[in-house]
């Protein structure tokens, strides 16, 4: 220990010059753990919502359902969300009001995406939007899948929005 702090010292003294740039490698470490913090708090975060989504996989559809045992889509969603202490509405139109809108292209997983699948425009389906134009939701003849939505004629047809609730 004693020879790592006399040559710290002798450093130390040699010179300005390496005392800035040891400041300049402290504040470049600082800032580079608040990035790695943050990044492993998001990434934390998309794991939980895989975890959670994985939960609901197989669940039967069940109009009105909010469990693991029985949901419909907005019940779905709903459920998931409150994992991360946020409160939704049961109702995929009431959902589809929340939040940020967004773009098509530039849908992030955890991005809720909205439907209209009856015969009037009107949103009445909503999902989870994953990676690669792929989303789950409560499916009325399936139960809670993942499906690739992008690129269905089916889906692409219905589609009416995307809504940002959370950053992940």
């Amino acid at each position: 220990m004693p020879s790592f702090r006399r040559s710290r010292l002798r450093t130390v003294r040699r010179g300005e010059r390496k005392v800035r740039l040891a400041i300049l490698a402290g504040v470049g470490l600082v800032m580079l753990t608040g990035c790695v913090s943050r990044y492993s708090t998001r990434t934390a975060q998309r794991d939980a919502l895989v975890d959670e989504i994985h939960r609901f996989k197989g669940t039967p559809y069940v109009y009105g359902g909010a469990t693991p045992s029985g949901a419909d889509c907005s019940g779905f969603t709903m459920t998931v969300f409150k994992r991360f202490d946020i409160d939704m509405p049961h109702g995929a139109y009431s959902q589809s009001k929340m939040g940020k809108r967004i773009r098509r292209g530039n849908l992030k997983m955890g991005d809720l995406v909205f439907f209209s699948t009856g015969r009037k425009k009107r949103v009445n389906h909503v999902g989870i939007y994953l990676w690669d134009g792929k989303m789950a939701h409560a499916s009325s003849t399936h139960g809670v899948v993942v499906v690739t939505w992008e690129g269905n004629s089916y889906w692409e047809k219905r589609y009416v929005c995307s809504r940002r609730i959370v950053d992940f």
